[in-house]
């Protein structure tokens, strides 16, 4: 087990460094500033070879760990502040997506997560006590877990206290509201079993 860092130690100076160096570099995404800013940051998470896009923020950086070779594109907001949020080796989060890992999130290995991807870990109440404001009644927290070979298609929403089981494939704008079991594919608002992967075109090539 890793042990985290403080992030007001090590973390804003990094973040300073990698933005000059993004700004010189005049890259994004893939090139040399991705790989600069991602080297900076894997100190911090005990990871290598991370890819960092620009405008990439971690929020509780001290309660986050991200394995290797895992690349976050542009625009990306993490928070992990009182939870924590675990993204194994490989993952490839895509541009503007948002991660709220206060009741925790967990990410497997080898996962493709689209770009606009909402992940919630924690949820207002409408119904605790009908009478109150919704922003007087309590948060629920729970922990979201993604298994490892998962592709989520972009702008797709994944609530609290839910797992996605290992290969399955959630539709582009989605709303997953039930858990998912491995080789699924779902897709719809809410999130309907369309297919197994293991059958669905086998042998061919998608484009």
């Amino acid at each position: 087990m890793r042990t985290f860092l403080k992030p007001h130690l090590i973390v804003e100076p990094a973040a300073i460094t990698a933005s000059v160096i993004g700004v010189l570099a005049g890259r994004d995404r893939t090139g040399s500033a991705a790989r600069a800013r991602g080297f900076l940051w894997s100190r911090i998470f005990g990871s290598n070879r991370l890819s960092l896009g620009r405008n990439v923020e971690f929020v509780g950086a001290e309660r986050m760990r991200i394995g290797k070779g895992v690349t976050f594109f542009g625009n990306t907001y993490l928070n992990a502040s009182g939870g924590f949020i675990e993204i194994g080796d490989e993952t490839h989060v895509d541009q503007f997506c948002v991660l709220y890992g206060l009741g925790g999130i967990k990410i497997g290995s080898k996962c493709a997560i689209a770009s606009g991807v909402v992940i919630y870990s924690q949820t207002n109440q409408y119904a605790f006590a009908p009478e109150e404001n919704i922003i007087d009644q309590p948060v629920v927290y729970a922990t979201v877990e993604i298994g490892d070979d998962v592709w989520i298609g972009a702008k797709a929403v994944v609530l609290p206290g839910l797992t996605i089981g290992d290969h399955a494939v959630i539709g582009a704008g989605a709303v997953v509201t039930k858990d998912v079991a491995e080789w699924t594919i779902v897709a719809g608002v809410p999130a309907r079993v369309i297919g197994d992967r293991r059958k669905a075109g086998a042998g061919k090539q998608i484009t």
